[in-house]
C-alpha cells in the first residue's frame, strides 16, 4: 500500500491552502485537553471575521481513541460557538475518515475534507 501524508504534513498543507483562500493561521491556545491543530480566521467582504477549528489525523492517528474524543470535544465547541470545523484525512483512508465522521456524529457541524498529493511526471 501506498504510504500516505504524515499528520504533519498534512498540516502543513492544509495551512498554506487555507492561507492561500485568505484565511489567517494560529496555533490555538487554552486550558482544554484536546485543541484544535490550528485556527484558521477569515474577513469577509463586511468585515466580519469567522474562525475555523481545523483538526488532521493521518491514517494511523484516525483509529485512535484521542482522535474521536479531540473530533467530539471540538465539534461540541464548535457547536456552542458558532465556529467552523474543518476535519482533514489523507486520500489514501478516505472511507475511513468518512466512516469516523459519521459514526463520531460530527458531520452536522464539521466539513470533512480528504486530501491527497499527486506529483505528474514531465515529459522531456
Amino acid at each position: 500500500m501506498e504510504q500516505g501524508l504524515t499528520k504533519e504534513e498534512l498540516m502543513e498543507l492544509m495551512a498554506v491552502l487555507m492561507e492561500e483562500e485568505g484565511f489567517e493561521i494560529y496555533e490555538p491556545e487554552g486550558e482544554e485537553e484536546y485543541l484544535p491543530d490550528f485556527l484558521g480566521v477569515y474577513e469577509d467582504e463586511t468585515g466580519e471575521r469567522q474562525q475555523v477549528a481545523v483538526q488532521v489525523e493521518d491514517c494511523n492517528t484516525l483509529n485512535t481513541k484521542e482522535a474521536e474524543e479531540k473530533a467530539k470535544t471540538i465539534a461540541e465547541h464548535c457547536r456552542r460557538s458558532g465556529e467552523g470545523f474543518i476535519f482533514v484525512v489523507p486520500i489514501e483512508c478516505e472511507e475511513e475518515g468518512k466512516r469516523k465522521f459519521e459514526e463520531w456524529e460530527i458531520s452536522d457541524i464539521a466539513e470533512f475534507v480528504p486530501i491527497g498529493v499527486e506529483f505528474e511526471e514531465e515529459e522531456e
